[in-house]
């Protein structure tokens, strides 16, 4: 490139003009198939990229896959836009590969689904109801996918004799920082949203830090 910028080249005693003289193209030599280069016909440009797929993209990837399996759902059971729904998944033991790629993309998820970021299994209500389920794939492995109705979540500290009220409340029926007063075979019990039970899974999972990858907004 030197001798580009001089404008000359010598060549066994003889110098020649590189302007007039020499014609150069550029060219790229790739290493490995990650790379694609194009140039122009001429040779005075090539342009390379780097098609290198990181841990970034390929949990992006998977991701979206989860978002279509999850929108195919809730087209399947005949979902409206507006109807809200929480989303569990439940992989094959010691397999992470969904839960991953949804720790990885929390916010992605929150604003396509109002909120109602995908958990695993396991932080669903015993009392939740499943809309539709069904197994897919994501990343080439086996996820069982369920859309359930949204309900209470409680505490893990909640006596087993209020859990019968938390079955039959619906979300919509308290409000965020509620007191909540009821009786229970004439015994009085106040609890707190928040703290004692919350308006969802994803909620819970949030307040009481059971994964450490859903932070509190």
């Amino acid at each position: 490139m030197k001798c580009l910028e001089e404008g000359k080249l010598e060549v066994s005693g003889v110098t020649l003009d590189t302007e007039t003289e020499i014609e150069s193209k550029l060219s790229f030599s790739k290493e490995g198939d990650n790379w694609e280069a194009q140039s122009t016909q001429d040779g005075s440009l090539v342009v390379a990229l780097d098609c290198t797929q990181d841990e970034a993209i390929l949990s992006a990837g998977k991701s979206r896959e989860l978002i279509n399996h999850i929108q195919q759902l809730r087209k399947g059971a005949g979902l409206e836009l507006q109807d809200m729904v929480e989303v569990f998944f439940c992989e094959e033991e010691g397999v992470t590969i969904v839960e991953d790629a949804v720790a990885a993309n929390v916010a992605v998820f929150e604003a396509k689904f109002k909120g109602a970021i995908p958990l695993p299994k396991r932080f669903a209500p015993d009392w939740a109801v499943v809309i539709k389920s069904d197994i897919v794939d994501v990343g080439g492995s086996p996820v069982e996918v369920a859309i359930c109705r949204p309900s209470v979540a409680v505490a893990d500290s909640v006596p087993g004799a209020a859990l019968g009220v938390f079955q039959t409340l619906e979300p919509n029926d308290l409000k965020v920082g509620q007191d909540f007063t009821f009786s229970v075979d004439g015994t009085s019990h106040t609890l707190k949203e928040g703290k004692d039970f919350f308006l969802s899974a994803v909620s819970k999972v949030r307040s009481t830090k059971a994964v450490s990858w859903l932070a509190m907004p």
